[in-house]
């Protein structure tokens, strides 16, 4: 979602007013029971698919999601399913402070699938994710998640001013649609956090490709829960993190 803004576009020494798009940043309320929990700053569009990767990633299931307003998403679950949790965001940080690796060993398994990808997939993955940016297209300032097959087609993407966001939205997509994680790779525009690379061992991606670079724990969860971890992908150049048998 963008909206039209005025600006002056600056070229050396011509300067002219013009009408450029920005992206739309707003805040989404959670409310459980009726209790407000947290607040996402997002890109309004696909809400409950956000909501729904949020709460499979904290191990939260309600029995119904549901957007009553165009800022509040409400949950069925008891509000002290949330205390602790610290889930008041920003689309910097996504969902931030955890211990990582010891919270995810209580909720999350070892992907153990035998799935390889070819280098030559991974070189092709920027260009395509960068084409199902449209929003990016229009105010080049969204970050983008997709998923791809192991062969490089893609299968779904979504857009967010919060990458954290981004990747939500699609796990909460993933869910819906009951694909195979196994038989899919997750491709990211911006950096690979290790929240990013969390989402991903809960849904059960075994590769996970970044066109920037991982952080330290974003390498020790890929290592530890069996996810090939790829950051720097520029063509046929790219950095191996974790598992590199996966990438062939």
């Amino acid at each position: 979602m963008s909206q039209e803004v005025a600006i002056e576009r600056v070229d050396g020494a011509a300067r002219a007013s013009a009408i450029d798009h920005v992206v739309v940043e707003a805040p989404l309320q959670l409310r459980a029971r009726g209790t407000p929990v947290a607040t996402l700053m997002r890109t309004p569009g696909h809400d409950l698919e956000l909501v729904r990767g949020l709460l499979h990633a904290e191990s939260v299931i309600p029995r119904w999601i549901a957007k009553h307003d165009a800022d509040a998403v409400d949950i069925d679950v008891d509000p002290a399913a949330f205390a602790g949790r610290g889930l008041l965001a920003s689309a910097a940080c996504g969902v931030c402070g955890r211990v990582a690796i010891a919270d995810l060993e209580r909720r999350a398994r070892v992907i153990e699938t035998d799935a390889t990808v070819a280098g030559s997939v991974l070189a092709a993955l920027p260009d395509r994710l960068r084409a199902a940016q449209r929003e990016f297209a229009e105010t080049g300032g969204l970050h983008a998640a997709g998923l791809f097959t192991l062969a490089g087609e893609l299968v779904q993407a979504r857009e967010d001013v919060g990458r954290h966001n981004a990747v939500d939205k699609l796990v909460g997509w993933a869910l819906d649609a009951g694909l195979d994680p196994a038989a899919h790779l997750l491709f990211l525009s911006g950096r690979a956090g290790y929240e990013l690379v969390q989402k991903a061992i809960m849904l059960g991606v075994p590769v996970v490709a970044s066109v920037s670079a991982p952080s330290s724990i974003a390498v020790e969860l890929a290592e530890r829960f069996g996810v090939a971890l790829a950051g720097f992908v520029r063509g046929t150049r790219y950095n191996i993190y974790a598992h590199g048998w996966r990438l062939v």
